[in-house]
């Protein structure tokens, strides 16, 4: 698959303390033109991509999404996912709807089971039933056989999501039959800097929680994947068996290089190199490790707090 995902704006219906979204500037958060948007869909379709995904922000608040997707659909791709906070997928008529217009696939940002801890994440109350009733919806149709592939779960690892994240993932698998889930460590970025002492926490006091984590996945056979977890972390685990729990938990042996078209301030670029050359950065022992060129390093801000001790290098 050749694949482009839109970032088409920062729009979004939760206010997320660790999501630069929640303090975008103007600009960024009015809606894309839906003639622009088709432009670029049919642009990429003419350059033979048939993959397409819509991320930031939530897309299905904008005005136009049934036409988006149709739009896909209409120019050949074969893939059209979006990333979603889920609250609207609330309503099971809508979700039909997307569904009928050929999306395949959801990734639904979701950062606990309880009621309290996503309330103050997000910052919007007494939402997290409205997304258990997305994940219900959208499992409906795929247990019909009308979405073609299951759906996945995002969270964001932080303090306040840490000590229950087993409990997290095991609700969700075992409520909602969920496989496949997405861990991202949590950037610490300068626009939310007032909330960096009450989100942040180290790999030092991780580590006991990816050690339950790797025995639940293997357990019940969940696919879980991290985001900004450097390999050396996996090898302080088990420096025997370090390299399958990197292959399975890292996918370091795919390379996923995910380009990325931010149609606001017209901008192409790629996303993992976009981390490495501006958003992460790597200490000089690093050099020596044998992962150096596939690790995804450490976000800039964290080595502000913490201390470079916690890593060493694979020789």
């Amino acid at each position: 698959m050749k694949h482009i995902e839109i970032n088409i704006w920062k729009a979004c219906n939760n206010k997320c303390r660790f999501c630069m979204s929640s303090k975008s500037e103007l600009w960024d958060i009015k809606f894309v033109k839906i003639d622009d948007i088709k432009a670029k869909i049919k642009e990429y379709s003419n350059d033979w991509y048939d993959s397409i995904g819509f991320l930031w922000g939530d897309i299905s608040i904008h005005p136009n999404i049934t036409e988006i997707i149709s739009f896909c659909k209409e120019n050949w791709f074969k893939n059209i996912n979006v990333i979603s906070n889920w609250m609207k997928f609330d309503d099971v008529k809508f979700v039909e709807t997307i569904i009928d217009a050929w999306l395949t696939r959801v990734n639904f940002s979701i950062h606990s089971h309880i009621d309290k801890t996503e309330d103050y994440l997000i910052q919007v109350p007494w939402w997290l039933q409205r997304k258990l009733k997305a994940i219900d919806n959208f499992k409906k149709f795929f247990l019909d056989w009308k979405l073609r592939d299951d759906i996945s779960i995002n969270i964001v690892l932080n303090s306040k999501n840490i000590e229950t994240i087993i409990e997290t993932i095991l609700y969700y698998y075992k409520k909602k039959n969920i496989t496949d889930i997405r861990i991202n460590y949590i950037r610490l970025n300068d626009d939310m800097k007032e909330n960096w002492d009450d989100l942040k926490i180290s790999y030092t006091d991780f580590i006991p929680y990816l050690k339950k984590i790797i025995y639940v996945s293997i357990k019940y056979n969940i696919r879980i994947t991290f985001d900004s977890v450097p390999p050396c972390i996996f090898y302080k685990i088990d420096k025997i068996n370090y390299k399958s729990l990197i292959k399975k938990f890292l996918w370091e042996d795919q390379d996923y290089i995910t380009e990325i078209d931010h149609i606001n301030n017209q901008e192409k670029f790629d996303r993992k190199e976009r981390k490495k050359n501006m958003l992460k950065k790597q200490f000089d022992k690093c050099e020596l490790c044998k992962y150096n060129k596939s690790c995804e390093w450490v976000w800039k801000n964290y080595s502000e707090i913490y201390w470079e001790l916690e890593f060493e290098p694979i020789i």
